[in-house]
């Protein structure tokens, strides 16, 4: 059995958990002096004395990370298994954070899993994660583009672990103490009093969200009415989760979600830890595909003006139709639309992109899957681009001028 690094545990615990490690294991204090140190030794058969360890409490001194790293090293040395699998615990909580368990059961074999069933895995799990961190700046039944800075950042920052033989797992870890904020923070701003939220209130939100999706899905089967799944918007309950969900369940024997919530003060005082534990089968995809059709259906279409800088064009041929992507400045909820757009405005838009400048366009917004469309175009005008964001508007005739 490897050693853990014994520094970094204990630049992640102070001296009271490490105490506590030891009580709860069996270990008895016999001395020190209050305040600055005490000593503690397990309880050996037949009443035989054994070496003891000198736990430091005062943190101002500045040996103390020192002497509690010794003190670590000694705990783990003459200690039991016990009081090793607490330490080795206390180096995964502290170095990986809230362990989450995305399950598939296929009939493969063992520790395999078929490629597309595995996308599929993989892509329930991000989905899943996502849906957790978007509801908790606010509930939606189609989320779409929005809400996803917070989401993007909150996947960043997450790590996937190795899998494991027999039902294929992906194991994510979240850090439970990062704060990640709604929106970007520019460097030297003050990270807002609201509108942040940890890692761990995020990967609660997914398990209270996964939960209610489990306890419509039951609803449905018994009533065949979807009115669950619509009162547990509330709790978190979307578009997106019902279809991370059915990716999870797609070409399976079932899925299982398992978190386990890793804390500090619990893990050292002996305290069973916090899971989660949620399962789906095969038998559940026609009511969240059901569900899905339906917060689909909320999506509806809408009139929109935005302002936008073009990314991508794409048409056959010259001198022909074309569709523009947009990157969107304003006027929607969506990051990125894509925009169909005839010949003449085409073009327009291909000056546009040669020259930096941004293109106002009214029309009719709506969400096909994953992206914005906007229908009906009608261009308004072009906008110069300044570094510190759009301008003045520009007449199509103007551009020349600007440069």
């Amino acid at each position: 059995m490897n050693a853990p690094d014994f520094e970094e545990i204990a630049r992640h615990l102070t001296d009271r958990q490490l105490a506590l490690a030891l009580q709860s294991n069996g270990w008895q204090k016999y001395g020190g002096q209050e305040d600055l140190y005490s000593r503690w030794r397990p309880i050996a058969l037949g009443g035989e004395r054994v070496k003891g360890v000198l736990l430091p409490q005062d943190t101002e001194t500045d040996d103390y990370l020192e002497l509690l790293s010794q003190a670590v090293a000694q705990a783990w040395k003459i200690g039991d298994a016990g009081i090793r699998s607490i330490l080795e615990r206390a180096a995964a909580v502290h170095s990986l954070g809230d362990e989450v368990k995305f399950h598939k059961e296929t009939q493969s074999h063992r520790g395999t899993i078929p490629w597309t069933a595995g996308e599929d895995l993989h892509s329930g799990a991000q989905k899943s994660m996502a849906v957790g961190a978007k509801t908790r700046k606010s509930k939606a039944a189609y989320f779409g583009n929005a809400n996803s800075f917070i989401a993007k950042s909150f996947l960043d920052s997450v790590l996937m672990g190795q899998t494991e033989v027999g039902s294929y797992v992906i194991t994510a870890y979240v850090p439970p103490e990062e704060v990640y904020t709604e929106r970007k923070v520019n460097q030297g701003e003050t990270i807002p009093l609201v509108g942040r939220h940890t890692g761990r209130e995020i990967t609660l939100g997914m398990v209270d969200a996964l939960s209610a999706a489990r306890e419509s899905v039951d609803h449905f089967n018994a009533s065949g009415s979807t009115y669950g799944f619509l009162d547990n918007v509330r709790r978190g309950v979307c578009y997106e989760l019902t279809q991370a969900v059915r990716s999870l369940i797609r070409d399976s024997e079932g899925a299982e979600i398992e978190v386990e919530l890793n804390s500090a003060d619990d893990l050292f005082s002996g305290a069973p830890v916090q899971r989660h534990r949620l399962e789906f089968s095969p038998s559940d995809y026609s009511a969240l595909e059901t569900a899905g059709n339906v917060f689909a259906a909320t999506a509806a279409a809408e009139y929109v003006t935005v302002l936008g800088s073009v990314t991508q064009l794409e048409r056959p041929k010259p001198g022909d139709p074309g569709v523009v992507r947009l990157d969107v400045f304003s006027g929607s909820r969506a990051n990125k639309m894509r925009v169909r757009l005839k010949v003449e405005d085409y073009d327009l838009a291909v000056d546009a992109h040669r020259n930096n400048l941004a293109l106002r366009i009214s029309g009719r917004q709506e969400v096909e899957g994953r992206y914005f469309w906007l229908y009906d175009p009608e261009i308004l005008e072009l906008v110069q681009i300044r570094p510190d964001g759009p301008g003045e508007s520009v007449t199509p005739g103007e551009q020349e001028s600007l440069f």
